[in-house]
């Protein structure tokens, strides 16, 4: 079963930390902005065959998604890492179209549910 796209808890908890909502809205927006660079640096790195860059590049999307609440594309990232772990990228490189329209997802949602209201 797919994980939901976000879960705005994440979000609302990171508000509760800090004195100005903005603070949180800047980081969502912030992640929305680096996500394509993040994709395209994993696309990169598996085009390239370079393992050592496309964990790291896996394991930052896999993290910035988790901070901001983006449960399936963190959950989609995580299948994607273990494929590279395994050494399969092959595997990874055909996960990443998967992953692309999963960040598109993603991204619309925050968009449409948290950042058109802060």
């Amino acid at each position: 079963m797919a994980a939901p796209l976000l879960d705005r808890r994440v979000l609302e908890d990171m508000e509760r930390d800090f004195p100005d909502s903005m603070v949180v809205a800047r980081f969502a927006d912030d992640f929305c902005a680096t996500l394509q660079g993040k994709l395209d640096r994993l696309g990169a790195a598996l085009g390239g065959s370079d393992r050592v860059d496309a964990h790291d590049a896996v394991l930052s999307l896999t993290s910035s998604a988790a901070m901001v609440g983006a449960q399936r594309l963190s959950q989609t990232a995580r299948a994607t890492e273990r494929q590279i772990a395994a050494g399969d990228l092959e595997a990874a490189a055909r996960s990443l179209a998967l992953l692309c329209g999963c960040g598109i997802e993603t991204r619309q949602e925050l968009q449409r549910t948290y950042l058109t209201h802060h």
